[in-house]
């Protein structure tokens, strides 16, 4: 990355072996872990696992389950500083999971799904952090427009970047795979003085070794 940039690129998966082996042989350094009800039950499994790795490690909720206890549980045990929300929850549970990742001290960050104001009153009345999706803002509107997403970006405590270019058929892709916008929004960031992860947030079929390290290449080409 440019000098000066504190920005660590990391990778979206399911915690399974053969795909964080294939992160850490390619040399990316932090992971995003995708849950569901599902590989959450699994629990104490996801926590032997990732101890066996070096990994920075941030965590998205599950969508289809309510268990924020477990959940703040795992990212304790795991080091894990960020768990990413959809806006999926009843006023009464979002008051819930603030007090119980209050306690141990990770933070709750909302993810804009349909708009960038939707993380809002989340962050006003109970203290989130902002998980802004690139991808997801380039739907909404068509594009990146660079002085008025600079405010936006200042907010952000997370970011999930992709491939896709408004209009494109590059949705979750990596990053790598569309060089000069990646590395125009890489720069608003960098201008922004973001500092943190980016995930670069690709379908199932592009975990591989050999897409993770074409990403790590791409990004310390910077």
């Amino acid at each position: 990355m440019p000098k000066g940039r504190n920005i660590t690129i990391a990778v979206k998966c399911a915690p399974e072996r053969r795909i964080l082996s294939a992160a850490q042989k390619a040399g990316i350094k932090a992971v995003e872990l995708y849950l569901s009800s599902e590989i959450l039950k699994g629990f104490n499994k996801i926590a032997r696992l990732c101890g066996d790795f070096s990994f920075r490690y941030a965590i998205h909720a599950p969508s289809n389950e309510y268990d924020p206890r477990r959940l703040a549980g795992l990212a304790k045990e795991i080091g894990a500083g960020i768990v990413v929300f959809h806006n999926i929850y009843w006023e009464d549970e979002w008051q819930d999971i603030a007090a119980i990742f209050r306690a141990v001290k990770v933070r709750p960050c909302i993810e804009n799904t349909y708009s960038v104001h939707e993380p809002l009153k989340f962050m006003r009345r109970y203290g989130c952090g902002r998980c802004l999706d690139l991808e997801h803002l380039e739907m909404e509107c068509a594009g990146i427009y660079e002085e008025e997403f600079i405010k936006v970006i200042k907010q952000a405590s997370h970011i999930h970047m992709t491939g896709y270019v408004g209009g494109s058929a590059l949705w979750h892709t990596h990053i790598h795979q569309s060089p000069e916008h990646s590395r125009y929004l890489l720069g608003l960031l960098n201008r922004a003085g973001y500092r943190g992860m980016v995930v670069s947030e690709a379908r199932a079929s592009l975990q591989t070794y050999e897409e993770f390290k074409k990403l790590k290449d791409f990004c310390s080409g910077l």
